[in-house]
């Protein structure tokens, strides 16, 4: 066992032997933050939905239509969006970023990522709608417009749950950012209108100007605040005294940004939700289905690329210590926990703010393709949050190397 522990790799719980007694202890370590989001995060949505049926005027109040908005998308959702992206952005150290960006390590897992997320995540998602809307071509335009818009926004979060690479989560987040002013515009005319052989409803460079801008604010004002933000404290106060005060003022606020943001969102459109039930239900089939197809699937391929001919061969002494444990992964235990949920949650999140403002721009604010866009937050909000949660459970059971 020492002989063991001196090879960096961080020895899994059996599990066979894994009882309730440690599961709970896994539950415990969460904060109350963590655990209560849940139940929080479902409390607003009724809600909101509640107050959007009953009170009709409150529709109006937060939707875009007559009132000052931001690329069709109000001004009130607009602020949410920003505000709960700004904390994860100054968590980073940007001061180091570009000694973080030679590691080579790094690099391989942006062109990983770069893999999962253009040209395997937009092709599942776009199998999985037309398997489950087949006749309906708006709904399914809707579905598909989610999965080629790559998360930008609420993948933060999760990996902050979950106990993933922050700066890397970023660095995926800044890159899929400025991908998306590239890649959207095509493989939205591509997946939504070649495949299926339907009309082009708008210009390509209507389309373009519409990706462009919407990541430019959902990215680029949250990202030029954070990073301000920690520059100039971090040159007044020392970065000691950022991390200990003012960090711990900060970090707040993510999750209360994005409480506001889906109470925002089920207000204005729970009304719309409500009387589109029997289509929400289809359209739901394909995201769940991509949701936990997505992340599963990246697990997996993550301890598979981390196996090493060590391992294969069979001369690592981990390979020997898991068979007698019968613990799952014998072969994978080089693997990085941190990194390996980074990439899973990059792979199965969705900018659902991206796909909503292009929708409401490109089709109308009661187009079946922007209510269809709608659909994204209302669950990929508590799958991941659960996904994040079954993360920590899941971690004793397999090797990882020692990062601590």
């Amino acid at each position: 066992m020492k002989e063991y522990q001196k090879s960096g790799i961080a020895l899994p719980t059996s599990i066979n032997t894994m009882d309730r007694t440690e599961i709970l202890n896994i539950v415990r370590s969460l904060s109350w933050t963590d655990l209560m989001m849940p139940f929080t995060i479902v409390m607003s949505m009724v809600i909101a939905v509640i107050i959007s049926v009953y009170v009709p005027a409150s529709r109006h109040t937060f939707d875009a239509e007559g009132h000052p908005n931001l690329l069709g998308v109000s001004v009130p959702l607009t602020v949410g969006m920003i505000a709960m992206m700004i904390p994860p952005i100054c968590k980073v150290s940007w001061e180091s970023i570009h000694n973080y960006l030679k590691n080579e390590y790094v690099k391989k897992q942006l062109v990983v990522s770069l893999f999962l997320n253009w040209v395997v995540g937009p092709l599942l998602m776009t199998a999985l709608a037309w398997m489950a809307l087949f006749n309906y071509k708006e709904y399914r335009q809707g579905i598909i417009m989610i999965g080629i818009a790559r998360c930008i926004a609420m993948v933060l979060t999760w990996n902050q749950i979950a106990g993933g690479d922050n700066d890397l989560c970023v660095v995926l987040v800044v890159m899929n950012s400025f991908l998306q002013m590239i890649f959207y515009a095509p493989l939205q005319i591509v997946y939504c209108y070649l495949i299926s052989n339907d009309h082009l409803d708008a210009s390509i460079r209507a389309m373009f100007e519409e990706v462009a801008k919407s990541v430019g604010v959902f990215l680029g004002i949250p990202l030029g605040i954070g990073i301000s933000l920690r520059m100039v404290s971090i040159a007044m106060v020392g970065k000691s005294n950022y991390d200990k005060y003012i960090l711990k003022f900060i970090s707040p606020w993510s999750v209360i940004g994005f409480h506001y943001t889906l109470f925002v969102i089920f207000i204005s459109r729970g009304y719309q939700f409500i009387h589109e039930i029997g289509s929400a239900i289809l359209c739901f089939v394909p995201l769940v289905l991509y949701f936990f197809t997505a992340w599963f699937s990246t697990f997996a391929l993550m301890r598979y690329l981390s196996v090493s001919k060590n391992n294969i061969q069979g001369e690592c002494y981990c390979d020997k210590e898991l068979v007698l444990k019968r613990a799952w992964g014998k072969r994978s235990c080089n693997a990085s926990f941190p990194v390996t949920m980074t990439q899973c949650f990059t792979m199965a999140s969705n900018n659902f703010e991206l796909s909503l403002a292009v929708a409401i721009s490109l089709y109308g604010n009661s187009s079946k393709q922007s209510i269809a866009a709608t659909f994204g937050p209302l669950l990929e909000v508590p799958i991941l949050l659960i996904l994040a949660i079954v993360a920590r459970i899941l971690k004793p059971f397999f090797f990882w190397k020692n990062e601590s």
